[in-house]
């Protein structure tokens, strides 16, 4: 898979909701680190709903006008934690299609909204900034842990 690619999991046996399974779109934003295994692929998933999607700041808009594979305009919330899948479920699942890719501009907006999120740790944070520059997308803020207010303990001296 390469960053952007855009699939639709006909029955995605996760539920998030109500028990039901059904079809999710699904945007390919990166996997674990490569000497972690097994590998884990990470993904952010549309919804038509814009409930608490007020500005750019809180998820990123999809036209169906701009991307001709999409069924109807969508968003992506930054505040949705994302969607961690072992490659070995991904690959070669006949009940996953491909439908298309992001453009590298949609991409950008998309990193730049989760790397900000709190629902991302910085581990997978790294994993994915790590994702988009071996995909050739570079020219991206590295993120950092936001550690804060930790003070280490002094050793005691031993007698």
């Amino acid at each position: 898979m390469r960053i952007g690619d855009v699939i639709r999991w006909n029955e995605y046996p996760y539920p998030q909701y109500n028990n039901r399974i059904k079809p999710r779109w699904f945007v390919y934003i990166g996997r674990t680190d490569l000497f972690k295994y097994p590998t884990q692929y990470y993904f952010v998933t549309t919804t038509t709903r814009q409930t608490r999607i007020i500005s750019s700041k809180d998820g990123c808009f999809l036209s169906v006008n701009k991307f001709k594979f999409l069924t109807s305009d969508c968003y992506i919330d930054y505040e949705e934690r994302p969607h961690v899948i072992a490659k070995s479920k991904v690959e070669k699942n006949a009940d996953i299609e491909p439908l298309g890719e992001l453009d590298e501009k949609t991409l950008k907006e998309i990193y730049n909204g989760i790397i900000k999120s709190s629902k991302y740790s910085p581990v997978i944070r790294l994993d994915i900034y790590n994702s988009f520059d071996r995909d050739g997308i570079t020219d991206l803020k590295k993120p950092v842990s936001k550690r804060t207010n930790i003070k280490l303990r002094k050793k005691k001296k031993s007698n």
